[in-house]
């Protein structure tokens, strides 16, 4: 009873989480509980909550301090929904009353935004953008309700070790489908780092505030109203009424996709409004760069895929993602954070990915538990991705002036000095 006791979740005011959001971090049926990138705890310590709860504590309050703020409410909690509730509804409609003769250009905007912030070159990606006149226009995410998981014969011809690896075939089994639930926790921890990184996108809209206040001065207040209050329902809603309201068309409707079959890839991305749609172009491109984690063969990538990528398991990415993502960059180096050193945060977010699972974990761990060696290895990656790319442009360099024939070479030459022969 002590220890039970002692391991809940942690309110500093009257808002709860539901009963069986609280339920599922304190009993471990989470689907980051049996992660191995989360710390344990030693199974003696009877002091501290998990790792999980401290986490989803902390969101927690981040989440209603926010509706506070943009609401002027004291306090946000059950009581209050129907209000809540009341006061989303009113604030979409004038959301998309104001944005109704702007959409092409906050479709514009939040494609320059995520480039910007995200230090995206401009021929890096394409993008089709699009922001939706009304509800149900839009859809599901088009992700699945449940885990689809593949025959045990499929598993070992996938993710089975070579003979060398394995005395027989019980061996090679147990060691395919170790390989394979490495694989799906690898993916389903990538996953909570998109969506973690594109919830941020939510509250972009005040980096862009001048455009927006030419706009409305409202929009701002709008946008971070019809957000928390969103952030605050994924917590105060059991899963199956947040499922349903997706399913209905009742949420914050917003759809991504990657389109790697044209050159250079194009970000498909639709939105409600202007902060949706950002969140979905940056969901895009962490996609586009986190799939570098998947398997290479594109059978085990679809096998993981089914497996992880569902609506029930991404409301939970919803929740917890963004205290990953808050984590993750906290182990970034400083120099990072400068303007021209921003791409180097995606070709690290896809390094980081492209990790083999015992790499991933070990590092994902470190980053978490705040220990100071997953900010030197995070270093040490950056020092390694900067000296690819210096060695990649001298390469270019290099192969464009071999490129030129010699009379090119001179005349450029001449021409540098300001000498012309003609």
């Amino acid at each position: 009873m002590s220890k039970k006791i002692k391991e809940q979740i942690e309110y500093e005011g009257p808002e709860r989480m539901d009963p069986s959001i609280q339920s599922k971090l304190e009993k471990g049926e989470t689907p980051f509980s049996q992660s191995p990138a989360l710390p344990r705890k030693d199974e003696d310590d009877e002091e501290d909550n998990s790792f999980e709860q401290l986490l989803a504590s902390k969101r927690f309050k981040d989440v209603v301090d926010k509706v506070k703020r943009y609401t002027g409410m004291e306090s946000v909690s059950q009581n209050q929904l129907t209000n809540l509730g009341s006061m989303l509804m009113r604030s979409v409609q004038e959301i998309k009353q104001i944005e109704s003769n702007n959409e092409g250009y906050l479709e514009q905007l939040a494609v320059d935004l995520v480039k910007r912030e995200l230090g995206i070159p401009d021929d890096a990606f394409q993008y089709d953008v699009e922001i939706m006149s009304g509800r149900g226009q839009i859809g599901t995410s088009g992700m699945q309700t449940t885990s689809v998981e593949p025959e045990d014969e499929d598993v070992v011809e996938q993710f089975g070790v070579s003979e060398d690896e394995a005395e027989d075939d019980l061996e090679n089994f147990i060691a395919a489908f170790e390989k394979f639930d490495l694989e799906k926790a690898k993916r389903r921890f990538v996953n909570s780092l998109i969506q973690g990184a594109s919830k941020k996108g939510h509250y972009m809209f005040h980096m862009v505030e001048e455009e927006l206040n030419k706009i409305n001065p409202r929009l701002l207040n709008l946008y971070g109203v019809v957000m928390s209050v969103n952030d605050l329902l994924y917590w105060i809603l059991p899963d199956q009424m947040t499922m349903s309201a997706a399913e209905g068309g009742q949420a914050m409707e917003g759809k991504e996709e990657v389109d790697d079959e044209t050159d250079p890839p194009t970000i498909i991305a639709k939105g409600l409004f202007f902060p949706i749609l950002v969140h979905e172009i940056i969901k895009g491109v962490y996609e586009a760069l986190g799939t570098q984690g998947l398997p290479d063969d594109p059978k085990a990538a679809e096998m993981v895929m089914a497996s992880q990528d569902t609506l029930p398991y991404e409301i939970w990415d919803l929740r917890l993602g963004p205290v990953f993502w808050e984590k993750f960059t906290e182990a970034y180096p400083d120099r990072l954070f400068d303007d021209d050193k921003k791409i180097i945060q995606s070709y690290l977010f896809s390094r980081f990915s492209s990790l083999t699972t015992d790499e991933f974990f070990e590092l994902a761990k470190y980053i978490l538990s705040g220990d100071k060696r997953g900010t030197q290895i995070m270093n040490r990656m950056v020092d390694d991705i900067i000296e690819q790319l210096q060695m990649e442009d001298y390469e270019d360099a290099m192969s464009a002036m071999e490129d030129d024939d010699e009379d090119d070479a001179l005349d450029n030459l001449l021409g540098d000095l300001g000498i012309s022969l003609s």
